[in-house]
């Protein structure tokens, strides 16, 4: 939802182009529902070879390069494991968990956006095992085009929540915007953060949607190595929540995703690798961590 606008400085059309673009991507780069990306997917498991739109191309080989940076622990090309575990739908039901047969085929196969193999727009694959689910970047990718969409029609201030991301622009009256960063064990927030200029917050974890596999809590984020969904928050080897903050959203939401799985030995490495230095992570014990560059703009709750 778009929160609010400074509407002296913005029009109707510009937001109403806000709203356009955000609907497009919703419709056309859904892993489950009748759109571009679904039709991409389908060609690629059959073989063929595919033309797909400029804007999703630059997507998808952004995001190839940041499954490299983050040593694939973000990998938008398994969408067809993340559909075996019964997360492509809109609300998740209850179920068993797939057969082990299944899961060994998707972990030989070792699906990769590096299999994508580009000629201009046309696009194809020799690893039919490629299923692309920008479920942990296009969120991203939305919130920094309706930005620059606000920013060109001469927004002074904006805040916009997508899913839970959040993002700012401006200061609204000459003070920055304050942010609430939620408590993943507990109800409430677990510090604040004053956000002005152009900055995106982004939070993943493991502690809102998950679906019960064999009576238990399946997380919806997977490990790509392992094949499976993350520890559940009462894993003592767990993170359950990571804060990004970055002036990309698109590159907040997919380190925010990477750094869940790396887990809390590796969290801080692969940041580096990304280019992040804002992260908070808390891990299944409640004990938060905020690297260097964030902890003095926290506040906590």
């Amino acid at each position: 939802s778009l929160l609010g606008v400074d509407e002296a400085a913005t029009n109707a059309g510009a937001e109403a182009a806000v709203w356009q673009g955000l609907a497009r991507i919703h419709h056309g780069w859904n892993a489950w529902k009748p759109g571009a990306l679904l039709a991409l997917n389908q060609a690629l498991r059959a073989g063929q070879g595919t033309t797909v739109a400029p804007a999703l191309r630059r997507v998808l080989q952004q995001a190839a390069a940041l499954e490299s940076a983050s040593d694939g622990c973000f990998n938008p090309a398994i969408g067809g494991l993340v559909g075996a575990w019964g997360f492509h739908a809109d609300r998740l039901q209850a179920g068993p968990a797939p057969a082990a047969a299944t899961l060994a085929r998707w972990q030989t196969a070792a699906p990769s956006l590096a299999d994508l193999h580009w000629q201009g727009d046309r696009v194809h694959s020799r690893n039919p095992a490629v299923q692309i689910d920008l479920g942990a970047y296009a969120k991203g990718v939305a919130i920094d085009q309706a930005l620059d969409g606000l920013q060109r029609a001469g927004a002074s201030a904006a805040l916009l929540n997508l899913g839970g991301n959040l993002a700012v622009l401006g200061t609204p009256g000459g003070r920055p915007w304050q942010i609430g960063i939620r408590h993943p064990l507990r109800p409430g927030l677990l510090a604040t953060l004053a956000a002005a200029g152009r900055e995106a917050v982004v939070t993943s974890g493991s502690y809102e949607r998950f679906r019960l596999v064999d009576g238990a809590p399946a997380v919806h984020v997977l490990d790509p190595r392992r094949g499976a969904p993350l520890p559940a928050r009462a894993g003592t080897q767990a993170l359950v929540s990571v804060t990004v903050v970055h002036p990309s959203a698109a590159l907040a939401d997919a380190a925010a995703t990477a750094l869940l799985v790396a887990g809390p030995a590796r969290w801080p490495a692969i940041a580096q690798r990304l280019g992040v230095d804002q992260v908070l992570v808390v891990d299944a014990q409640g004990r938060a961590r905020a690297s260097p560059a964030l902890a003095p703009r926290l506040h906590w709750a």
